[in-house]
């Protein structure tokens, strides 16, 4: 739940956020559907095991932060392309350059690069804290948790 909600609000920030740059509209209104929760969650729940084992082998940080952007790639076309069956339009990149289908655009390919690499980190913290949490750990050990890795 922790990465859908995650996803919710950088969508609201960047939605909010990018007609301020473009038009100068200081409303700063974002927007977002709630199709997208189980969008995030998964993107969520993917990474974790990807992390772990990626981890595991010592591939170095560049190449999984690649290997999370090309995940985060498939998720979203296939998405996309679910909503487009089932007739919804949660956003559609026709009109961006590079896309493909409308459903994916390389144009994101920085930020989903980056997206990526925190991902991989929030989920270490978070697991970190569930460690804690299962292992006994006090209010004051669980706010102190993952802060040394």
């Amino acid at each position: 739940m922790c990465f859908a909600f995650l996803g919710l609000l950088i969508e609201l920030f960047f939605t909010g956020l990018g007609p301020a740059i473009t038009r100068q509209d200081w409303e700063l209104e974002g927007d977002c559907s709630l199709w997208m929760i189980p969008v995030y969650g998964l993107l969520g729940i993917f990474v974790a095991p990807v992390s772990g084992a990626l981890k595991k082998r010592h591939v170095p940080l560049v190449l999984r932060a690649a290997l999370y952007m090309v995940l985060i790639f498939a998720v979203e076309y296939l998405f996309g392309a679910l909503f487009d069956f089932l007739g919804l339009e949660i956003w559609n990149y026709s009109k961006r350059p590079l896309n493909l289908h409308g459903y994916i655009t390389l144009t994101y390919a920085p930020f989903w690069y980056f997206l990526g690499l925190c991902l991989e980190y929030l989920y270490r913290k978070l697991d970190a804290c569930a460690a804690a949490w299962a292992g006994g750990y006090d209010a004051d050990a669980l706010m102190r948790c993952g802060l040394d890795s």
